[in-house]
């Protein structure tokens, strides 16, 4: 088995470098019916980004007028209408964008802090595409306080919001609507310099109707991460980044109390990125931090297997799309950049260093991370690192190879590695998307572990009116990817998901959903371990984002060994079937109000088990956002009965833009401790930020003594060549 997987990976190199040896890929050209062209104008005098659109230098650029909605009326004309215009010099391509409004006093801009959520508040989102790949691209987005959100788009279909650039952004309102500018420097992203041409699109939403217009394909078929459907910017060129380096270096000071007594961390480090070329990215990092982090949510696991916790850390973050494989969501990920920096209960590992080279040349993508860890426990100093490799093909599509080389928690050795095939199509019957994916790993264990392989296959066709998607995968059972989620191994996996959705017209309902979801996993012997069957009766959203939905749960669970699903109580060896019913409503995010009930009850195993979640966000101003969350599952067992809740506050003081105060706290009745996390962020300006994080935890169980305190203050600073 490893000789097939030697001849693809040699296979897939050969490719690569075939790839990399061209001047790089005949740029698509897009049919100007469903791709519309601008050429764009280059000025010697940028304007100045501070939201009003009174520089003279507007008056000469390109300018969309012709956004089309496409929420709720496809292709309808706009009921407000924006104006959108477009420069740029060297350094920087610039938007100016006006967004009428015939109630302006109506429009809606709750939210302040930086990366906040926009999805409650009137916004502007606009995509690029600098490689003219039509595959991936960057995303930015402000609403009318001039609030900033920005991601990747990776394979025209997610959004990755944790990626943070250095741009510039500010808004205004006035009686007729609002205004924003915004600069995105050439240093922050990468572009392919042998073309003149770049993908573009731009969606305006409208909160309080919830209207979306969009200038490229809007059509509700289609998202705006579809880099394939947006229109083209013509026109160019002569753009540099500079030399290509910024250097991030960080102080920290962080005296903690705890247990072990009183100490003070002293420490520096520092990040370097440098663009070897103009679309591919080397970033070094010297004792990587990570204080600043926001913790974890505390989750309730009421199953056999552990649960996914999602990366936050910048430097994992950062093209993190790039090392996606498969089309994998959960299991089995050949990488998850949690398992670098964590020991195997969850504490914190020193990053001694790290390295890694992102980026594209011609058709090919290349990711290559490596990080040299310091010593945890018995685990010794190491080396961690991964390398992904994919060769875009046909239209959308690409193959590729990932192999990872490491093992975070033991001394031994571990590598996995595989080819995958993702296909994609926005044309198929005109303009329904369908994608497909099919993948193999293979993993070599030293030790008692040994080596075995894992595959896949997915298809799904997802489209407004009709979405579904059936996919299979076995997992070996002695298959080990230590740098990666397996949860759970030894095993086939059956899913398949179908819905309708209805969108009536002339009410106050936006859609009606209803459809079934189905899950069988099975031992190697094709024995039934797990069956889920979630039949979805409907799902109501209104037009201003409210939402409603009844499913019936039809689970069967099948143990060979007993189960302690909690200290003391045992769920004993047998075939369990039994069915719950889930129903849920949420108001929409879009008022100062917004509440949200959750509640599935029926049978659990040879008990039963009652289900609630609570929960309420208020949003009386843009310089406050406050929430409470209470989530109870009560359990009734043959085996014992038990309670599971948790408790979850926030409450956001934003300053303004760039200076916020977050307060996270946490209670839960397994640990009996109270936990907060508060930070103030400054950003001084883009790239130079400082934080003031306190993290505090207390035990509730008896005296509500105070158990830990730390205190950190960190500067970040940035500088650019």
């Amino acid at each position: 088995m490893g000789r097939v997987i030697l001849t693809a990976g040699w296979l897939v190199l050969a490719l690569c470098r075939m790839a990399a040896g061209q001047p790089g890929p005949p740029e698509p050209l897009p049919s100007p019916e469903s791709h519309p062209t601008l050429t764009i104008t280059r000025t010697d005098t940028p304007p100045i980004i501070d939201g009003v659109l009174d520089d003279a230098v507007w008056a000469e650029a390109a300018v969309i007028e012709n956004l089309r909605q496409f929420e709720p009326i496809e292709d309808a004309e706009p009921t407000q209408p924006t104006e959108i215009r477009i420069l740029y010099d060297q350094d920087a391509i610039y938007f100016g964008v006006r967004c009428t409004d015939s109630e302006s006093q109506r429009i809606i801009a709750k939210q302040l802090r930086r990366d906040a959520s926009l999805d409650s508040d009137d916004r502007i989102e606009l995509v690029i595409d600098p490689f003219f790949d039509r595959r991936n691209g960057f995303f930015f987005a402000v609403n009318p306080l001039g609030s900033k959100v920005d991601g990747l788009v990776v394979d025209n279909d997610d959004i990755r919001e944790d990626w943070d650039g250095i741009w510039y952004a500010r808004a205004t309102r006035d009686d007729t609507g609002w205004t924003a500018e915004i600069a995105i420097p050439f240093k922050t992203i990468s572009f392919n310099p042998r073309t003149t041409r770049w993908s573009f699109n731009i969606q305006r939403t409208v909160r309080r109707t919830n209207e979306k217009s969009r200038w490229s394909a809007p059509q509700q078929n289609k998202q705006l991460a579809s880099i394939a459907d947006a229109g083209v910017l013509q026109g160019i060129e002569n753009i540099n980044q500079g030399v290509g380096l910024d250097v991030k270096p960080y102080a920290k000071i962080a005296p903690r109390h705890d247990a072990g007594g009183d100490s003070v961390d002293l420490e520096a480090g520092m990040d370097l990125f440098y663009k070897l070329t103009t679309d591919m990215t080397l970033t070094l990092t010297f004792n990587t931090d990570f204080a600043e982090t926001e913790v974890d949510e505390r989750l309730v696991n009421l199953t056999r297997f552990p649960l996914f916790f999602p990366e936050k850390r910048d430097f994992f973050l950062q093209d993190e799309g790039i090392f996606a494989f498969g089309g994998i969501r959960r299991n089995p990920l050949p990488f998850q950049s949690r398992r670098i920096g964590l020991d195997s209960s969850g504490q914190p590992v020193r990053i001694i260093a790290g390295v890694k080279l992102t980026g594209r040349t011609g058709p090919l993508n290349i990711g290559v991370l490596s990080t040299y860890m310091g010593s945890a426990g018995e685990v010794d100093r190491k080396l961690l690192s991964i390398a992904r490799l994919s060769l875009n093909v046909l239209d959308e599509s690409s193959v590729g190879m990932i192999t990872t080389i490491g093992d975070p928690v033991t001394n031994g050795d571990n590598v996995v590695a595989g080819p995958d095939f993702n296909f994609r199509s926005s044309t198929v019957f005109g303009n329904k998307v369908v994608e497909g994916h099919a993948w193999f790993l293979y993993s070599d264990t030293s030790g008692a572990v040994g080596e075995d392989t894992a595959w896949g296959l997915k298809l799904s066709y997802p489209n407004d009116t009709i979405d579904w998607q059936v996919s299979v995968s076995e997992i070996g059972d002695r298959f080990n990817a230590a740098l990666g989620f397996v949860p759970r191994k030894g095993i086939r996996e059956y899913f398949g998901t179908w819905r309708y959705r209805w969108r009536p017209t002339g009410s106050w309902i936006r859609t009606i959903d209803a459809g079934v979801r189905a899950i069988v996993i099975t031992d190697l012997r094709d024995s039934i371990e797990t069956q889920d069957i979630t039949l979805r009766l409907a799902e109501i959203t209104s037009n201003a984002g409210d939402d409603m939905s009844l499913e019936v749960l039809l689970n069967r669970e099948v143990l060979t060994d007993p189960f302690e699903i909690r200290p003391g109580v045992v769920v004993a060896p047998g075939d369990y079937r039994f069915t719950r019913l889930r129903a849920e409503a949420e108001t929409a995010d879009g008022r100062p109000l917004s509440l949200r009930g959750e509640v599935e009850f029926g049978e659990f195993f040879d008990g039963n088990r009652l289900d609630t979640i609570l929960a309420v966000q208020w949003r009386p101003t843009p310089n406050f956002f406050g929430s409470l969350e209470w989530e109870r599952n009560g359990v009734d067992l043959p085996g014992g009965n038990f309670i599971v809740q948790i408790a979850r506050a926030r409450a956001d003081v934003l300053f303004s833009t760039d200076v916020s105060w977050t307060n996270f706290i946490q209670w839960d009745n397994t640990s009996e401790t109270l936990g907060l996390n508060s930070r103030v962020r400054w950003i001084i300006e883009p790239g130079n930020e400082m934080f003031f994080v306190v993290n505090q935890a207390f035990d509730t169980d008896d005296t509500f003594a105070t158990t830990s305190t730390e205190v950190i203050g960190k500067v970040v600073w940035t500088f650019r060549f």
